[in-house]
């Protein structure tokens, strides 16, 4: 049964007729499971020091055919975001016990890279912080133990959350799977479970700390407070696009169900205000650490200071979710398999029928929170759906979210509306109730799905889009129907996870990155390279991720931020191609060839693409001492030190004497 955990204590603490099972339910209930379950299957990943990034992918091996380590099912290779910078940032931050910026060419990237810079952000991104442990301990755990974090958070935070405000912890188990088994979850590599799970986890804790306070715990309260504080101001930080839609729907439902409890009201006032100052003053101080690192992208060409403004989206980007379950044997037309995926939105048709039909609230809190998350979701949804023509771009915060980017996580904001309704229907509803909603969601589920059809998946069969939607009918059903018998839930728990078990692998350690010859060669170049001040450069992508790896100083490799306008005028003294370098979020790729002009270019506008001899380089550059290329040279400055395989090609190592000017 999904009842609520009233009701539950109620039926198991009567000892008089019980059964063995009720007693022995009581006892693992009175054995807090819900958090020792996740912490222990946490703990259990974090210490196999397993997770699910890209980091094997062919291009990341020595030699693909015989790889280091164990691997199960193949790396997506979509999202580059992950597996060549994330990740492997996180990885060299372990290799040197420091997350400092190691491209002399780009401002400091600690805001965009997640990775602490000082008192303040050590203390927000505490995950990034514990990477500099890495020199004497062992770095695939503690990779894991960030990786995990955000599953964790989500694992405990949605049943506190939801049981606070519903009276219901077991809906909130429901809508963590649900997030975590998203199409979007999956394709995206798990990001936007980031900022799920922090919010979700710091507006839970807030809940908890008004909860204790009111009941005069004020030391329990001034702990849970300030988890709340740290959780939340960690918010901001993430994809700003995606956590404008997702962090205030449910920080705001959060609070407007405290400020409703008449009460408790000046108690919950007071929880909130304090956890909002000390968030606000822990998210003040990461900010003035990075600011060289905010005035860098702010001031790029690309992406620039950039303003959008509310408009239509394709259907099928906001509601196929439940048609993606073979998205990866598909080709895909028009765009790629992380912009395609989605979440459940199609939650949203089920929360506004619950609505209408009608809703019982547990409180005054539960009937705010809903309401208003009902007004954010529904903004949200005519901001992916109508075009606000130009004056949309005048909302402040709300512009800088493009609407594409918007409808990418709408399906996590309809998941929590829909638990939030849910636990207020009756026991039983009509039956033709439960068939209109279900045929309703089968219905735009199925229309989604045949404009994929017909526009980017040409090869999705009309028999798999009746069956899923059959399946999803099915669920919303017995859901809609029976919304406190636990079948439909675990049915739809499970159907998501079927969508999604195989999208990524399963990893234990690091791959290449750490397992091969060439990883441990590199490990100790770069502590050398570090300890003399020296810096490198390849010519290959997948070289300059094992570089940054294993935390090798290099000029190729990511530009986050931005440039550092200083160092770039060397290579360019007369700020000719200002226009082609100042970007953010970039590649810095290098062409070696033997001429002696650089030629500066954007085969694309994430990319800055450097042609010319490394000689011209290395005088502009004197810290220049190596470069790693594709191909053999034979000019007068390099003398071949080293050969090695990686990322299916041959690499020629050369040390590089500065030429006279």
């Amino acid at each position: 049964m999904i009842a609520s955990d009233v009701e539950v204590t109620n039926s198991l603490d009567d000892p008089v007729g019980a059964s063995s099972l009720q007693r022995a339910l009581r006892r693992l209930r009175q054995s807090r499971w819900w958090v020792w379950g996740p912490v222990g299957l946490y703990l259990v990943l974090v210490l196999a020091g397993v997770t699910q990034s890209s980091i094997g992918a062919d291009g990341l091996r020595e030699d693909p055919a015989h790889p280091s380590g164990v691997m199960f099912n193949q790396a997506v290779s979509i999202r580059s975001d992950e597996y060549l910078t994330s990740t492997p940032l996180s990885i060299g931050a372990t290799a040197s016990g420091s997350t400092d910026t190691l491209n002399p060419l780009t401002a400091p990237q600690g805001f965009f890279t997640m990775l602490p810079t000082g008192l303040a952000s050590s203390v927000v991104l505490f995950d990034g912080a514990i990477l500099r442990l890495g020199t004497f301990l062992p770095d695939q755990m503690l990779i894991a133990a960030r990786w995990w974090l955000p599953f964790l958070l989500l694992g405990l935070g949605a049943p506190m959350f939801f049981r606070s405000l519903t009276g219901s912890r077991w809906i909130g188990y429901f809508a963590a799977a649900l997030m975590i088994f998203s199409p979007s979850s999956a394709w995206w590599s798990f990001s936007p479970l980031g900022m799920l799970g922090f919010t979700m986890a710091g507006s839970a804790a807030l809940l908890r700390c008004a909860a204790e306070l009111g009941e005069g715990r004020r030391r329990r309260a001034v702990i849970w407070g300030l988890v709340s504080a740290v959780l939340l101001a960690r918010t901001p930080l993430h994809y700003q696009p995606w956590a404008i839609v997702i962090a205030p729907t449910i920080l705001l439902a959060a609070i407007a169900g405290l400020v409703a409890d008449k009460r408790r009201r000046r108690t919950n006032l007071i929880a909130v205000g304090a956890t909002g100052a000390v968030s606000v003053l822990l998210l003040l101080g990461v900010l003035l650490e990075n600011l060289e690192s905010i005035r860098a992208s702010l001031g790029t060409v690309y992406p620039g200071a950039r303003v959008a403004s509310g408009g239509p989206n394709p259907l099928q980007e906001i509601f196929g979710a439940t048609n993606l379950g073979k998205l990866d044997a598909m080709a895909v037309t028009g765009t790629n398999p992380s912009e395609i995926s989605s979440s459940y939105a199609v939650a949203a048709v089920l929360a506004v029928l619950v609505l209408a039909y009608g809703v019982r609230f547990r409180d005054r809190s539960h009937r705010a929170a809903t309401v208003t998350a009902v007004a954010l979701v529904g903004f949200w949804f005519t901001w992916s759906l109508v075009d606000f023509g130009t004056w949309g771009s005048r909302f402040p915060v709300i512009n800088l979210v493009p609407p594409q980017r918007a409808s990418d996580v709408l399906g996590y904001v309809a998941i929590l509306l829909v638990c939030l309704v849910l636990p207020g229907l009756a026991d039983r509803t009509r039956l033709g109730f439960a068939l209109l909603a279900a045929g309703a969601c089968a219905l735009v589920a199925a229309d989604a799905g045949s404009l994929l059809r017909s526009q980017n998946l040409l090869t999705l069969s009309v028999q798999s889009i009746w069956f899923s939607s059959v399946l999803l009918a099915i669920v919303v059903f017995v859901v809609a129907y029976r919304p406190r018998v636990w079948a439909g839930y675990v049915l739809g728990g499970v159907l998501a996870f079927s969508l999604v078990w195989h999208v990524n692998p399963v990893i234990f350690g690091l791959g290449d990155l750490r397992g091969s010859a060439i990883s441990k060669t590199m490990l100790r170049q770069g502590e050398q390279a570090r300890a003399a001040h020296t810096v490198w450069a390849s010519d290959n992508i997948f070289v300059d991720t094992l570089m940054a790896a294993t935390a090798v100083p290099s000029l190729s490799g990511r530009q986050l931020a931005g440039p550092e306008r200083d160092v770039w005028a060397k290579l360019d003294p007369t700020l000719a191609n200002e226009a082609v370098w100042n970007r953010g979020g970039s590649y810095i790729w290098f062409n070696w060839t033997d001429a002696s002009d650089l030629k500066f270019s954007n085969p694309s506008p994430d990319a800055i693409s450097i042609s010319g001899s490394p000689c011209t380089v290395a005088q502009r550059m004197p810290a220049l001492k190596e470069i790693v290329s594709s191909h053999k040279l034979g000019l007068s400055c390099l003398s071949e030190v080293d050969t090695f395989t990686w990322g299916q090609g041959a690499r020629w190592v050369y040390a590089v004497s500065t030429p006279t000017p």
